[in-house]
């Protein structure tokens, strides 16, 4: 049974991380701007949904962010393992 994801603690990309299989994504957009290409996917995971956003830069993830429903944000500024969640996101989907 996979832990239940808690959008108050500061865990939540890391237990998503642990329960991948149960995070589904789909592209919902992709706009090239010269060597930066930025995806929008709408996401779900157990009961959440909302969007995740990433701009990668000659293969480097610039911006990464997830955006939930609920109101909360979390980014690169105050999640650094959302970079691995967003590489895992960009393999899934090629």
């Amino acid at each position: 049974m996979a832990k239940k994801l808690s959008l108050s603690g500061a865990n939540a990309v890391r237990t998503i991380l642990k329960n991948k299989e149960e995070f589904h994504t789909d592209l919902r957009n992709e706009e090239k701007d010269g060597d930066r290409t930025t995806y929008t996917y709408d996401f779900t995971f157990q009961d959440h949904i909302g969007t995740f956003t990433i701009a990668q830069e000659n293969g480097e993830i610039k911006v990464a962010v997830l955006n939930f429903s609920m109101g909360r944000i979390i980014s690169l500024v105050n999640d650094a393992n959302i970079r691995k969640l967003a590489e895992y996101v960009l393999k899934q989907n090629v």
